[in-house]
């Protein structure tokens, strides 16, 4: 037996003991004796080498017998990714909150300590993501899994985080969120992601607000559903409103302007919960909505005929001009198209009636009173991100966390705003302030005409040109 033996404690990737000598070989467990003294072998004893190296250990991990009969190379490379992955796997089951843990901060660590032989980063990254995912809860697969309560349900000011849990969906919207949406609601933004929603999950359902004095959005409820049914809107609305007016002295009682997609299910829900509200739809739905239909029903007719592509240009615009000539600008197209046979477009025309002039109030999608917010991008853009932070499905508890730091970010934000260390974002000239400018042109033109006592064709064929001028402007 070798005089100096040096032995190091380890695991197989399936969490059985391992023995590593010397640095170089490694050897597995094999069988317990009577006298409790533990047998292991070298791991190449079931390769074609058949190496009958052995070691016995007693119960105090002392070396009783140990022999050398290895008939293959030192595997020095083997041997520290599995002294790294054993060393690196105990110091994460040191950490109670395993969402903290960076698995390349982890892995700098115990990289200085094992010097030269230490394996690269990307041969065990795999194996300690693996590790750090084990320390999690046990997951979350379905809604009568989630637990009422949980450590899990605090911010990092120790506040409370779950505010409403039923078998439809979970809120989750801090003090600072509340007090956020109880004091700027002017503006309202709510959309929902598919994809950062948990598998258990229908989908994950986002409020922001906007707080002008900074030029910043941010985040003020954050709901895992599990249907979009309106009655769950509804429940979530009510909830969110009754937790939010305990941070202000009146109830929710000033206009609201509440922006979301063409989902009649979430404004008719806001209608029902919050009084003096005002549904705006997202005017970059509209458009994309408009832009599928043509390329379905009349692409080839826009795109080679000018005057129809003109058309359906005024058709994408009328949300910024006066409502109230909106379905004469529509007649006028209209007959146009039936005179020219562009029957194809008139298809088209026929949709745009049904969905956007029948189904939806004009004004809901029209922006012609306050060009600004025309879409929903303080939300899609938030869910964009969201979206990327979790290529996959998330697990519950790996959600939270992460909503949890966004959560403080965003306090953190604020309060540096606030205070004046941090100075108000810069905005940015863009085609939502090139078309205020047009509109509030128009305007002035249209008061100029009633003055003159014109009569309403002459509106009408006011508004026809804005449209024109609007082409001008590019409206994404």
């Amino acid at each position: 037996m070798e005089d100096n033996i040096e032995i190091e404690i380890s695991e197989t990737n399936r969490g059985n003991e391992q023995i590593i000598i010397n640095k170089k070989h490694k050897f597995n467990f094999s069988f317990q004796r009577k006298d409790k003294s533990k047998i292991y072998r070298c791991t190449e004893y079931k390769t074609l080498n058949k190496c009958k190296s052995l070691i016995i250990l007693n119960d105090k991990k002392e070396v009783l017998k140990y022999e050398s009969l290895h008939n293959h190379l030192e595997k020095e490379i083997g041997v520290s990714i599995s002294v790294a992955k054993h060393k690196i796997k105990e110091e994460i089951k040191k950490n109670s909150i395993p969402m903290d843990i960076k698995p390349k901060h982890i892995f700098n660590a115990f990289s200085q300590e094992m010097g030269l032989i230490c394996p690269e980063y990307s041969t065990i990254r795999s194996q300690i993501i693996r590790n750090i995912n084990k320390q999690f809860p046990p997951n979350i697969k379905s809604f009568d899994d989630i637990p009422i309560e949980s450590k899990y349900y605090k911010t990092k000011r120790n506040e409370n985080f779950m505010i409403f849990k039923n078998t439809d969906l979970i809120i989750f919207q801090s003090p600072f969120q509340a007090y956020l949406f109880s004091n700027y609601h002017k503006n309202i933004f709510a959309d929902g992601t598919f994809y950062a929603a948990p598998k258990f999950s229908y989908q994950l359902f986002i409020t922001r607000t906007y707080v002008g004095e900074f030029n910043m959005f941010y985040t003020t409820s954050i709901s895992i559903l599990k249907n979009k049914k309106q009655s769950t809107y509804e429940t979530l609305f009510k909830e969110i409103k009754k937790n939010a007016n305990k941070f202000r002295s009146n109830t929710l009682i000033t206009t609201i302007n509440f922006h979301c997609d063409f989902e009649q299910g979430i404004s008719n829900a806001a209608k029902k919960v919050f009084p003096n509200i005002n549904i705006k739809y997202c005017v970059w739905h509209y458009k994309r909505s408009l832009e599928k239909q043509k390329n379905i029903l009349c692409y080839h007719e826009v795109k080679n005929n000018n005057d129809v592509y003109i058309y359906y240009k005024a058709i994408s615009n009328l949300p910024f001009i006066n409502p109230n000539y909106i379905f004469d600008i529509y007649i006028i197209i209209k007959r146009i198209c039936q005179k020219k046979k562009y029957n194809n477009f008139l298809q088209f025309l026929e949709y745009f009636n049904k969905n956007y002039l029948l189904k939806y109030n004009v004004n809901n999608w029209n922006y012609y009173e306050n060009i600004e917010h025309l879409t929903n991008n303080a939300s899609e853009s938030y869910n964009s991100y969201l979206n990327n932070i979790f290529p996959n499905k998330p697990l519950f508890y790996k959600l939270i966390y992460i909503l949890k730091e966004e959560e403080n970010l965003s306090y953190n934000d604020y309060q540096r705003r606030t205070k004046g260390n941090w100075k108000k974002k810069q905005k940015i000239f863009s085609a939502t302030d090139e078309i205020k400018i047009l509109i509030e042109n128009y305007k002035s033109k249209e008061i100029n005409l009633f003055y003159n006592g014109c009569n309403r064709n002459e509106l009408v064929k006011l508004w026809k040109e804005c449209l024109i001028d609007l082409n001008n402007i590019n409206i994404n």
